[in-house]
């Protein structure tokens, strides 16, 4: 609908009533404002990527040039780079965040919605998980609370980003005893494994203990993915999916920030 467009790209300012807006307007009216629609994004996508740089110093781009930004997207960016202390962002070290047309479908455990290039120093996100956002059954906590993909897939990408800043925190022993990680194959350890239909298949990097608590089905695939969704849980409001020990570790590290 024209009025729910309107209120994703001007959420901040005023919101329309979709069902109002417009309910009588004949089709070539619709196709008119459609068409304004169209310059006004134009107007509002520099709006919010110069927005993301002013304040996180971060540069927003089109991983495939051709294709523009979507300043909904930009816009949703924003609000969960506004989840973390503004400081905690830029600390991350990321100078770049790519959004990509060309990644494919978004999939519930095959990870193709984002990845962050440490050579780099930049994020690339899958358009898909904007435009057709999936709700994983382990993206709930027991209260029936959720994160969207987008949100958790951006601070997971900004986890690893922070721990390579820090010098690999995920393959420190205090991290690693907290689930038992070994390279080695042993007793009472398990190895995960991803088999989605149509994908090639993922084998857990290292091997964790049975009875080890983790936020998802995905962290359990090396002390990295391990990490960088603990933090992301940490900051995407179900910080309760996040297990007791690992929750106090990212107290500790992060207190320096509650502050600011």
């Amino acid at each position: 609908m024209v009025g729910d467009r309107i209120s994703q790209l001007f959420g901040p300012f005023f919101s329309c009533d979709s069902n109002n807006l417009l309910f009588h307007a004949s089709t070539g009216m619709k196709r008119c404002i459609s068409a304004v629609l169209t310059q006004i994004s134009a107007y509002v996508c520099p709006f919010w990527s110069d927005r993301i740089q002013e304040v996180f110093g971060i540069k927003c781009l089109p991983r495939e040039p051709e294709t523009p930004l979507d300043p909904i997207i930009l816009r949703q960016v924003y609000q969960i780079f506004s989840m973390m202390p503004v400081q905690l962002v830029k600390d991350c070290g990321v100078t770049d965040l790519y959004i990509s047309e060309k990644m494919g479908p978004s999939k519930s455990y095959y990870p193709n919605h984002g990845y962050y290039d440490p050579a780099t120093k930049s994020v690339t996100l899958n358009a898909d998980i904007f435009e057709n956002p999936d709700t994983p059954d382990d993206f709930y906590d027991e209260n029936y609370h959720f994160v969207s993909r987008p949100c958790q897939t951006l601070l997971h990408e900004f986890g690893h980003s922070l721990d390579a800043e820090c010098g690999e925190l995920s393959m420190k022993e205090d991290w690693l005893k907290l689930s038992g990680w070994s390279k080695d194959a042993k007793p009472g350890l398990k190895q995960l494994i991803i088999d989605e239909p149509g994908m090639p298949r993922v084998v857990g990097e290292m091997f964790y203990n049975s009875k080890a608590k983790f936020t998802r089905f995905y962290a359990r695939r090396n002390p990295w993915d391990d990490w960088a969704d603990s933090f992301g849980f940490y900051f995407s409001g179900l910080r309760d999916k996040v297990p007791q020990t690992k929750r106090a570790y990212f107290d500790s590290l992060l207190k320096k920030y509650s502050s600011k």
